[in-house]
């Protein structure tokens, strides 16, 4: 009797204690990664891009997109440092706010002997507004930009799919 009076305290005492490791390895295996990795179209890197994002915390990231493109033997290579918001989210939606800097280097290569060709390098910076739906590893994304430049002020919208390993 004392054996089973002593077992059934030591199994009270083990079945919290496993249900909250249980609970706890649960709930962190759930916890999406704080990284993003992702490919766009008419997004923050021009035609196309690949991108990175790191969460610093649960509604706001830093992240770089950037491309090289090869226009009718123009060579275009962009890069777009950025900061992340989620405004409202949902289970999973979310309303976001992007704003960053756009730098750009275009090269044009010499046709002709004697002339080393064109370089031209500029700044900007955008601000974007879009929708995400996202599951743990899977996430969509589509937005609006303003972008302002040395070119002037233009409208931008372009799409996005990521990964979080």
């Amino acid at each position: 009797m004392r054996t089973a009076w002593v077992t059934s305290i030591a199994m009270g005492f083990a079945l919290p204690a496993s249900a909250e490791v249980r609970a706890t390895a649960s709930t962190h295996a759930q916890a999406p990664s704080r990284h993003l990795f992702y490919v766009e179209a008419f997004g923050k890197g021009g035609l196309y891009g690949l991108g990175y994002e790191l969460a610093i915390t649960p509604r706001l990231s830093l992240g770089a997109a950037g491309s090289f493109a090869v226009v009718r033997e123009q060579q275009v290579l962009t890069l777009a440092p950025y900061v992340h918001a989620t405004l409202v989210r949902g289970e999973r939606n979310a309303l976001f706010t992007d704003v960053g800097a756009l730098f750009a280097r275009s090269h044009i290569p010499s046709p002709v002997e004697g002339w080393d060709g064109m370089t031209d390098s500029g700044g900007g910076g955008f601000v974007s507004l879009g929708w995400e739906r996202a599951t743990r590893h899977l996430v969509l994304r589509a937005s609006g930009s303003v972008v302002a430049g040395e070119g002037g002020v233009t409208p931008w919208a372009g799409f996005a799919i990521g990964v979080r390993p």
